[in-house]
């Protein structure tokens, strides 16, 4: 059993030296969260802590998170101006990324014969941890497993997101900030903000359009692609 105080400060502690780590020596892989997770785990691993007593002690940390995802909305509020003429453009990208990962999601799950309750729970992991759940929910899926696969896909896109779209061509910020808060949500649009300020502007907008997005269409389009192969 580990106190309050004692999981929040190493917590805090490690995260703020491994962000200190990452200014020092910018690297993809040498993501703050990426390496918390890491060594966290190590932590619990080896000193043989029980998961559950560590995110009991941690709770503060988890409920002023959750309100942190709000601030990610200034760059929005900041560059509304050159947002506001895209706001379009940026809904219909958001709408056809949500509805490729939902497709392709379906058609890997079919593919390998996965169970209904893992195939629910891998439709909707484009979008914050919070709706996730909630749609996970609707559509009778596991919980616990949406929220690793979305943490994982946040992680994975921060740390090789901007990579990768830089070796297929894209340039432009805005078009780069698009993609990371469709496909990565808020860490995601986090690596957005670090790389340029337009495009943690745009990759705001493309998570907060996504979360609604997926929230009212994921669960049709899966009972329209059950429709079909039943």
């Amino acid at each position: 059993m580990i106190s309050m105080l004692m999981g929040c400060a190493f917590t805090l502690i490690l995260f703020a030296i491994m962000r200190r780590v990452n200014q020092r020596w910018r690297s993809p892989m040498l993501n703050p969260v990426l390496l918390c997770i890491v060594l966290i785990s190590v932590v619990l691993l080896f000193g043989n802590i029980d998961y559950i007593d560590y995110r009991n002690a941690t709770t503060p940390i988890s409920f002023f998170l959750e309100i942190a995802v709000v601030a990610l909305a200034l760059p929005l509020y900041q560059q509304l101006h050159a947002i506001r003429p895209y706001l379009l453009l940026i809904s219909l990208s958001s709408f056809l990324g949500i509805s490729c990962a939902t497709i392709t999601a379906f058609i890997l799950c079919q593919w390998f014969s996965a169970p209904e309750p893992l195939m629910a729970s891998l439709m909707a992991l484009s979008v914050t941890t919070p709706i996730t759940l909630i749609v996970t929910d609707t559509l009778s899926g596991l919980p616990g497993i949406a929220a690793i696969m979305v943490i994982l896909i946040g992680v994975l896109g921060g740390v090789f997101g901007l990579s990768l779209l830089t070796l297929v061509g894209v340039t432009q910020p805005q078009a780069k900030g698009v993609a990371l808060g469709v496909a990565c949500h808020a860490i995601g649009t986090a690596a957005a903000m670090e790389h340029h300020p337009a495009a943690g502007a745009f990759a705001s907008a493309a998570m907060i359009i996504s979360a609604v997005i997926t929230a009212s269409w994921v669960p049709v389009l899966f009972t329209l692609l059950q429709g079909i192969i039943s």
